[in-house]
């Protein structure tokens, strides 16, 4: 391989390795909500997983990430890209220790492979633990809303008035 093919071939990997790892989006979608019957049924799934499991304690979070990136030069933008990554984060505590695993996968599979992972840890963590992990006496929540959603949400505002911001 000649230097010149070896640089043009690298930076093109490279130029690869710098791609996200998310979906790109219209930006319609952005403002496009959550199905909530949705996220709390896969919830309900995690959960009954996690104490079919062996877990005293779960806890899952439901996340959905926007991004929107945008490209200048000289005063000009140049590209704008709207892209959206979404996960599941489940931590659960079995035989006194911790266990976490995250998936990209939404679909009840992809939760299932998930939760199984955060419990095969949780038990090869406790194999080595000195001591059991002991939470706090706190009420607990059966439904959790989250965030509320600010009226202030950059998807609202003008894509010019994000654009200026650039220039500040």
């Amino acid at each position: 391989m000649q230097r010149r093919q070896f640089l043009a071939l690298s930076g093109l990997g490279l130029a690869g390795m710098m791609l996200p790892n998310a979906r790109l989006i219209a930006a319609e979608e952005l403002l496009a909500p959550v199905d909530v019957a949705r996220k709390k049924a896969l919830a309900d799934t995690v959960l009954a997983l996690a104490r079919r499991g062996g877990a005293s304690y779960c806890d899952v979070r439901i996340g959905r990430y926007l991004n929107q990136a945008i490209i200048t030069r000289e005063d000009k933008v140049q590209n704008v890209t709207n892209s959206e990554s979404a996960g599941v984060g489940i931590r659960v505590i079995v035989d006194g220790a911790w266990g976490f695993a995250a998936s990209n996968q939404s679909s009840e599979q992809g939760v299932a492979a998930a939760v199984t992972q955060a419990l095969a840890i949780a038990r090869a963590n406790a194999r080595i633990q000195t001591r059991p992990v002991q939470l706090a006496p706190t009420p607990g929540w059966a439904r959790c809303a989250g965030r509320r959603r600010s009226a202030a949400t950059p998807w609202r505002c003008r894509s010019r008035t994000r654009w200026n911001c650039c220039w500040r």
